[in-house]
């Protein structure tokens, strides 16, 4: 009420003479701008050295003048240059053609009455303003003894509104030190400690020259952050208080008329800012822009407002008019107020405009990344508030540029502006046109950018427009396919898109039928109690099954069918599973699984392939009925809507009872559902491997509480046997051993399980001892082809058996065999399972009288071979663990450690000659080196064992310590051969240039090698530069076609995939064994892992990294356990046994800190996971007492490598 008051009471003079003042501030506003050698306030605008001394903050912008807009609007093909400048220049010419004459009068005369027109009225203040120059510009805001505007907004404790009614107060009494404080108040906020005096208020002339010596100033002050980003516990939203401060002005301005009354107010606000804004400092740009947007923000919350006040003023005046009567005076007032209205929203339009020229345009591209993404949010702002003016193309543009942006940071603020514009349909028509100009970049953006939060945006930015017609269905299908990606945040966001797809394939294939014959033929699923009676999700199933089909075997096609596929888990879930759990919340059929299996249950061959077209039963069943191929694909998915489904029970608010009623009834549905699954689909491996799946949901506790669920269950359990024994695919056996472990985790079926593993251990020990009667065991090529095949299949039964539980004391009983006439057995004589195994091993040294087609089946054989010891020695090292624990004496007698320690020479001796005799890259070797290392590694971890209670015997102690040796010589330097060969592999296919050990060796002594930064390491193989060069050659070439291309190309890129891998994982192994100490020459190894690491890739690199990590976190000492109480002179040996002597094998010398490490990060811990590559890792869930392998008890030095090489 007093700003209302003193505006009356003002006198006719003062009025005109504030407008005429007005004027020619405008004048000198845009004359400054277009002069200014400081800022970039519009594109006219230079720089002059005189401002900064020559010098550029390192944060600086490049010079931006009019030529450089030109030329980014002609990069982005727009035609209408001329029309934007045009807009630009047309305030200007109208403030210039009204303010001459003042002008004129302003520069003759230098009288007091036209110097300025906010002049001090009370000059008394003045010392109010000096009080708060002596209080430092970077004090705590919470402070209440700051003077001025600073301590008004940050310090008294009150709220933005309330500190701009303060200022706006003091604007009445003397408007000239209210700006002084308010532009003193900004330069506090920037973090400077300048300020200005009311001569530099008075005159707009010197702006520029004034902020270019407070920049000199501020140069000298080098402050380190300033407030906006200052993470200080004192700016704690620093940002959100400025922002509403100076919202508050403007509504303060415009509810006082000042802003229409007083335009020099805000165009001295505005001028001040708008050249802090082009400040070569960050800190200036960044908080002049802040403000700049904040008040260009509240002037649209301003325009709405009037539009809305308009609107009722219009139809009240619409109103008035229809009136029989209307009454003349009513409706001069509204036509008077209605003008009022519009007037105070052209001078807004105008501010919007010149503030938009002459601050945002240069700022949106600003070299910081936090200015630009302000800029776009306020943009997007901008558009929802004050949709008439900036929802236009010439706005809508900047959005588009700002996609191609460099920081993610930056185009996600960009798409989420655009969702909340896309989101309003009043808004589609408007944008029309835009989408026509970016669609092929937004479905890029989803589909290929290189930060994953952009593309989850960007996809949910084009669900919208799906939803509004936008897309083609090109882009449909491209955005679809994503449903398969390897990012499961992918995955989730692109699924209410892929769902839509379904929807509208089911209702394209509906819409041919007559409505009321499809309700009579296809009943709703509620209404049919009958699994395998045709309902109307039939044809959505159908839907998604062949859309499913249709995108990966586009995908496929793209890949080669000549590229080596990447390796798997057995058991891992497919791309149908992965794809179905992200779109089951979407999509309520999915939650009906118990239809989906009696639709697969449903005989489809039943169905006619040719009929009566007018005929609807026969119609309706070529719309469900499955392809070929579907029905595997329908399985996975029926496995991952279980699963779902069963997960989705415990996120419900259902009570106790009733989730058990759900898990009862969804157990029941599975135990009549999954026989007649097995007996339809059995035979084929793929669809085997997911039924069996599906059996390891099953809660089998569930299942014994109900009525004849023993029974059902026990015919569950002969259908997972006759899968197992009668398949030889390995995802078949996989997930056969799954379901028989899981039937192991429960108790009530447990000792059943437990019989149908032990008789087919039984049978297949059986079968095999048969099969090698009477032959030559250790030779190879001596059994025929279906014996060999039979062998081999066999083995690979009992290699997956033997992760079900504990197989040690099978593999070591005795076989009964007949009469030997072959070999060294002698007739009559027993051996173990053991010793034949051991046996067959031999055949996997290779020779040059085998076909390859036999060779091929031996290398199978010994395959296997090496996973079942492998899985045997975890076994037995796991047995080891728990007699340690449990002080057994019984099992860690001589005798027992004596025997442990034979096999594992044994074995070594039988695989050294398969990994010496096979080259350097063979995949027999390989896999070969690869489980010996890891065996040398798995008895490091002996030294962390010790018994719950009490101590070990002495003697014990020493066997145990017996056990650790290093890896045999010429082991280590067949595997060092593989991994040099691996590194040549992959620098051969990635175009890598990288050293060998000789030409090291050759290089010392004259100059060194120097070092390379970690910065310089090569790209990963995907982004080889010389690899897309020579790919690009190939196009060039032209004798291939564009799908031949692309397969040469993604069969390259996943080949050198697969070398990484591969040496990554071998150097893996390599790093476990020196950080157990077992390589006796370990500086030789170390050595050579490092002499690449540069030049390999950033993986490789951080891999062989943990060396150097391992070595700087490494602490000497000792500890209460048997690495403490080793000797520390090396006895050598080669792991041999002697009969009366005390240790079992030759004691591995190392001393304490060789595995120990007192200080475990978490960063160190979290790289030990992810280095952690062991094959226990990879078949540790088969075995399921897994968990016991990790310390439970007393958390000692050595935890740390136990966990590493024991896990």
């Amino acid at each position: 009420m007093e700003l209302t008051a003193s505006a009356q009471h003002s006198t006719p003079q003062a009025t005109h003479g504030s407008s005429r003042v007005l004027r020619r501030r405008a004048i000198k506003s845009h004359e400054h701008r277009d002069s200014s050698i400081l800022t970039n306030g519009t594109s006219k605008r230079k720089r002059v050295s005189e401002a900064t001394n020559g010098e550029e903050d390192e944060d600086s912008e490049p010079e931006e003048d009019e030529e450089d807009e030109d030329e980014d609007d002609e990069d982005e093909g727009d035609s209408d240059e001329e029309e934007l400048k045009t807009r630009r220049r047309r305030p200007q010419r109208t403030k210039l053609a009204t303010a001459k004459p003042a002008t004129k009068r302003t520069k003759t005369t230098s009288k007091p009455s036209t110097t300025l027109a906010i002049r001090s009225a009370n000059i008394q203040n003045r010392p109010t303003s000096k009080a708060s120059k002596s209080s430092t510009a970077r004090a705590r805001p919470s402070q209440a003894h700051q003077q001025g505007l600073y301590a008004e907004v940050f310090g008294r404790g009150q709220t933005p509104e309330d500190a701009a009614s303060w200022w706006f107060e003091e604007v009445q009494k003397d408007n000239v030190e209210a700006l002084q404080d308010l532009v003193n108040f900004i330069f506090k906020c920037i973090g400077c400690n300048s300020e200005v005096d009311q001569q530099d208020i008075e005159d707009l002339d010197s702006v520029p020259t004034k902020l270019g010596d407070v920049i000199q100033e501020y140069e000298q002050q080098k402050p380190p952050d300033y407030p906006l980003i200052s993470k200080q516990k004192q700016y704690a939203g620093f940002q959100d208080v400025l922002e509403e401060f100076f919202r508050a002005i403007i509504r303060i301005l415009h509810t006082s008329s000042a802003f229409y009354d007083q335009r020099e107010i805000y165009d001295n606000i505005h001028n001040w800012v708008a050249t802090m804004s082009g400040a070569n400092y960050k800190s200036f740009r960044h908080t002049a822009t802040v403000i700049s947007l904040a008040m260009s923000t509240a002037l649209c919350e301003v325009a709405e407002e009037l539009q809305a006040t308009m609107a009722t003023l219009k139809a009240q005046l619409n109103a008035e008019k229809k009136k029989k009567n209307p009454n003349k005076g009513r409706v001069k007032a509204i036509e008077k107020n209605y003008r009022a209205a519009e007037d105070k929203l052209e001078v807004i339009d105008t501010q919007l405009r010149d503030a938009f020229d002459t601050v945002y345009v240069h700022r949106y591209r600003d070299v910081e990344e936090r200015i630009r993404t302000l800029c776009v949010a306020a943009l997007g702002k901008w558009m929802v508030l004050y949709r008439k003016m900036y929802l236009d193309g010439e706005f809508l543009r900047y959005l588009g540029w700002v996609l191609n942006d460099t920081s993610a940071h930056t185009r996600i603020e960009d798409i989420k502006q655009l969702k909340k514009l896309y989101s309003n349909k009043n808004n589609i028509a408007a944008l029309r046109a835009f989408t026509d100009r970016y669609r092929s970049r937004l479905v890029e953006m989803g589909a290929r950018d290189a930060d994953i939060s952009v593309r989850v945006e960007t996809i949910e930015l084009l669900d919208r427009l799906r939803d509004a017609d936008l897309l083609e269905p090109d882009d449909i299908d491209t955005i679809g396919r994503l449903i398969f990606d390897s990012e499961p945040r992918i995955r989730k966001a692109v699924a209410k898109f892929f769902v839509s797809n379904i929807e509208d394939l089911y209702q394209d294939t509906i819409e041919e039928f007559d409505e009321t014959q499809y309700d009579a033929a296809l009943p709703d699923v509620g209404d049919v109690k009958d699994f395998v009676a045709p309902t109307k999700s039939w044809i959505k199933f159908k839907c998604l099954g062949s859309v499913l089909a249709g995108y990966n075997n586009d995908e496929e096609s793209l890949d080669g069918t000549a590229a080596q596929s990447l390796p798997m888990n057995s058991i891992s879930d497919s791309c149908y599973t992965l794809a179905t759990q992200s779109i089951f919340p979407h999509m309520p059929e999915l939650h009906k699984w118990e239809e989906l299996a009696g639709y697969l249950l449903f005989d489809h061959s039943s169905i006619p392939s040719a009929g009566d077209d007018d005929d609807v039963d026969f119609n309706i069943q070529q719309a469900y009925k499955l392809s070929a191929g579907e029905d595997a694909i329908m399985l996975d998915v029926l496995y991952a809507a279980v699963k779902s489904y069963l997960q989705s029970i415990l996120r419900t608010n259902a009570t106790k009872d009733q989730i058990l009623e759900k898990q009862e009834s969804a157990a029941q549905n599975l135990t009549t559902l999954l026989p007649h699954l097995l007996n339809k689909f059995g035979s084929t491996p793929r669809a085997a491997s997911s039924i069996l799946r599906i059996e390891q949901l099953l809660d089998i506790g569930l299942i014994n509480e109900l009525q004849s669920g023993e029974a059902s269950y026990a015919a569950i359990l002969d259908d997972i046997t006759k899968q197992f024994t009668s398949h030889s695919d390995k995802q078949v056996l996989a997930a056969a051993s799954a379901a028989f472990r899981n039937a192991r985790s429960y108790e009530p079926s447990k000792e059943a399980a437990n019989a149908k593993v032990q008789e087919i251990w039984s049978e297949s020990v059986a079968t095999l001892a048969n099969l090698l009667r009477d032959k030559a065991v250790r030779t190879r090529g001596t059994l025929d082809r279906p014996s060999l095949a039979e062998v081999v299949n066999t083995v690979i039964r009992l290699a997956e058996l033997a992760g079900v539980h504990d197989c040690s004391h099978v593999i070591e009983s005795r076989l009964s065999t007949g009469s030997s006439r072959k070999g060294k057995d002698k007739p009559g004589s027993q051996k173990t399972l053991l010793s034949l195994l051991l046996q067959l091993l031999h055949r996997g040294e290779p020779d040059e009288d085998t076909t390859p087609a036999f060779a091929e089946l031996e290398d199978q054989l010994c395959g296997a071979l090496i996973d079942l010891f492998s899985r045997y020695f975890r076994w037995k090292m796991f047995g080891l663990k728990k007699a340690i624990n449990a002080n057994d004496e019984a099992q860690l007698s001589t005798t027992s450690l004596t025997e442990f320690a034979t096999t594992r020479t044994a074995f070594v001796d039988s695989i050294a000659p398969v990994i010496r005799m096979r080259k350097p890259l063979d995949v027999v070797r390989y896999q070969a080196i690869l489980n010996v290392l890891e065996l040398f590694a798995l008895f490091t971890t002996i030294r962390n064992m010790r018994p719950e209670k009490g101590d070990l015997d002495d003697d014990i102690e020493e066997n145990l310590r017996g056990l650790i040796t290093y890896v045999p010589e010429e082991i280590v330097k067949e595997v060092m051969i593989t991994h040099e060969k691996m590194e040549q592999s992959f620098a051969r296919q990635t175009h890598r240039k990288i050293e060998s050990i000789s030409e090291k060796r050759r290089s010392k002594g004259s100059t060194g090698r120097d070092e390379e930064d970690e910065d310089d390491i090569e790209k990963p193989p995907e982004d080889s530069d010389d690899e897309r060069d020579d790919l690009d050659d190939e196009e060039d070439e032209g004798d291939e076609d564009d799908d031949e291309v692309k397969k040469s190309k993604n069969a390259k890129k996943q080949a050198a995939l697969l070398a990484e891998q591969k040496l990554c994982e071998l150097t893996s192994k390599i790093i476990f064994i020196l950080v157990g100490g077992a390589i006796r020459d370990e500086t030789a190894v170390r050595e050579r892992l490092t002499l690449n690491r540069t030049k390999l890739g950033k993986n490789y690199s951080v891999l062989v990294g943990y060396l150097d990590e391992k070595k700087k976190s490494a602490k000497r000492g000792s500890g209460k356990n048997l690495a403490g109480k080793e000797k520390n002179s090396d006895k050598g040996g080669k792991g041999t046994e002697k009969a009366g002597k005390k240790l079992v094998s030759e004691e591995m010398v190392l001393e304490d800190d060789d595995i120990e490490d007192s200080e475990q990060d978490e960063e160190e811990a979290q790289q030990q996971h992810d280095l952690q590559e062991d094959e226990i890792e990879d078949h540790g869930s088969e075995i399921d007492e897994h968990d016991a392998w990790k310390e439970k008890g007393d958390q000692g030095e050595n935890e740390e490598d136990d966990e590493i090489m024991g896990d």
